[in-house]
């Protein structure tokens, strides 16, 4: 399922930077680009799957669609505590 594995590269990266920044993961914020291939809902269904899957909880997924952004899928903001 690329979705979950998209997810959880997402999630595993936001987490390696809040740990090097001795912080708290509370948010990630996404850009969904022409590439991305799935819609936000879509995108945010499995968030909160992997979400489960991992036993975390309050980490928030803001999604932002740029159809212009010839890109995929990309982490272009943390919220940390």
């Amino acid at each position: 399922m690329h979705e979950s594995t998209l997810i959880r590269r997402l999630i595993t990266l936001a987490r390696a930077e809040a740990e090097q920044r001795h912080a708290t993961l509370v948010g990630i914020e996404v850009r969904l680009g022409v590439l991305a291939g799935g819609s936000p809902e879509h995108l945010r269904e499995h968030f909160e799957i992997e979400l489960a899957a991992l036993g975390l909880a309050g980490i928030t997924l803001d999604i932002h669609e740029d159809p212009e952004h010839p890109g995929g899928v990309e982490i272009v903001g943390l919220t940390l505590r």
